[in-house]
């Protein structure tokens, strides 16, 4: 057996925060989808499995079975609970819609030890009828929510574990270390020497090809790679005319003059600007980017000889989107993800382990479509200078003022001004925080930045650009249900 957890994705925020939680006590885990194969469990070979499903009513039904009688510990969470309770014949007795703050009770296991009652967020309540080979562990009121099976080493609690979360922490430890017997031996440390030998012993003597975006995935990735291939690895950065002001600099500054990595970089700029002419629809300007990043790398890389990639996908986009195609050619080659296990919040820590510089560390992230879907209409050459323009004051006030720390993101968008005489734009200031409610929902909120500030940006920017008629801040507040 190998000394690791197994989470298997039915619900990708709680996958994410199971994930997390374990790993900041030091405990290895991997997330597999839900619909994985007993046979691909069982090649793994983890100490135990954590079915992290949802919160509300509708449970999977994607569970297979026999996964339940492999012998290896089990803990269901949140709706997966009836899924395992119906596998194992027992039955719904109803369903109660709640979404408010509710006290639970447990009865003694191994799991619930020293739990007598927690205060819960409960979304909605599959009360269960048990068969006879079940014993409740966790009520609501007098209505059996979780319980654990009479020989198997399986457990199943109907809520989930929470941000702000002592007893949930609690009931997690006590599955992974006490039942299932799992060691404290996982750090951001571990994680970077485990991949070193992955690619030294995949790669061998070969050759790889990193495709450098300038987001940190990319970077962590390729900079990780060079301390196992040094000069093997060859970068290539695409220049798209996409890039904030001081972008291209910056990637090179870094990773080609601080890191030492051979990077080749691509002046496409030409390229993208004629592919995006004339489309406006946001999903066509995010389709015709990536296939003409393809097509830049493929005739970049013909008669290049090498034996593998280096990806920077993260967990984050693997659960979301499944391991979708590499933008470089992967045909007949080996592809090394080092960060296919990591969340995107989990990448920075590698970055900072690695020695990289807290100015490439911090920096804010930035979409692969880069000002494209920041500008509203059609792209071309002056409106992309106009909102360079617009973000860089923008972002070098936030800086200036010490705000970017308390920030998840600041940006700015170009509209065009319909009606006007001339060609006329509104530049939308946005500033913005994130927040977990307890209700299950996501808030993304606008930030409370000084007005003087949005004011000196609005002054500066339409001084310097008369094109830019109108300037905003804005303020809208957006929910994001996870049910």
């Amino acid at each position: 057996m190998n000394d690791i957890l197994l989470i298997l994705d039915y619900h990708s925020k709680y996958t994410e925060d199971i994930a997390e939680k374990l790993r900041l006590e030091g405990i290895a885990c991997r997330i597999l989808p839900g619909d994985a194969l007993p046979s691909e469990i069982q090649a793994i070979s983890p100490l135990g499995i954590i079915l992290a499903g949802g919160t509300g009513a509708d449970f999977p039904l994607s569970i297979d079975g026999r996964l339940l009688h492999t012998g290896i510990p089990i803990l269901a969470l949140g709706n997966t609970t009836a899924s395992v309770c119906l596998l194992l014949n027992g039955e719904i007795k109803d369903t109660t819609m709640l979404k408010k703050v509710e006290n639970v009770s447990f009865l003694a296991s191994v799991l619930t030890e020293q739990l007598r009652t927690s205060q819960r967020m409960l979304h909605a309540i599959n009360t269960l009828e048990l068969s006879n080979e079940l014993k409740p562990i966790a009520k609501w009121k007098d209505e059996i929510i979780g319980f654990k099976h009479q020989e198997l080493n399986l457990f199943a609690l109907g809520f989930q574990i929470e941000s702000n979360d002592p007893d949930g922490n609690h009931i997690l430890m006590r599955f992974a270390i006490d039942i299932c017997g799992c060691s404290k031996w996982w750090s951001e440390s571990a994680h970077i020497g485990l991949m070193r030998s992955h690619i030294e012993k995949t790669v061998g003597d070969g050759t790889a090809i990193c495709a450098i975006t300038g987001g940190l995935d990319s970077g962590v990735s390729a900079v990780l790679a060079h301390k196992v291939l040094g000069d093997r690895l060859r970068c290539i950065f695409v220049d798209t005319g996409l890039l904030r002001e001081g972008e291209v600099e910056f990637v090179l500054k870094h990773y080609r003059d601080k890191e030492n990595l051979s990077i080749t970089l691509i002046n496409a700029q030409d390229e993208f600007l004629d592919a995006l002419s004339g489309i406006i629809n946001a999903e066509e300007k995010q389709q015709t980017i990536l296939n003409t990043m393809r097509r830049v790398l493929s005739e970049a890389l013909e008669g290049v000889e090498y034996d593998a990639v280096i990806r920077g996908i993260t967990c984050d986009e693997v659960l979301r989107y499944g391991m979708v195609d590499a933008i470089v050619p992967t045909e007949g080659k080996t592809v090394i993800a080092p960060l296919k296990e990591l969340f995107k919040s989990e990448v920075r820590y590698v970055a900072e382990k690695l020695g990289m510089s807290k100015e490439v560390t911090n920096a804010q992230s930035f979409p692969g479509t880069g000002l494209a879907l920041r500008l509203y209409g059609e792209v071309t050459k002056e409106r992309l200078n106009l909102l360079r323009k617009a973000d860089k004051i923008f972002s070098d006030a936030i800086y200036e003022s010490d705000l970017a720390k308390k920030l998840f993101k600041f940006f700015a968008c170009l509209f065009p001004m319909l009606g006007t005489k001339n060609d006329e734009y509104l530049v939308s200031f946005r500033a913005i925080t994130t927040a977990d409610t307890r209700e299950g929902a996501s808030l993304v909120l606008p930030a409370r930045i000084p007005f003087d500030l949005i004011e000196e940006c609005a002054n500066k920017l339409t001084a310097e650009c008369p094109q830019i008629a109108r300037v905003n801040y804005d303020l809208t507040c957006i929910r994001i249900e996870v049910d």
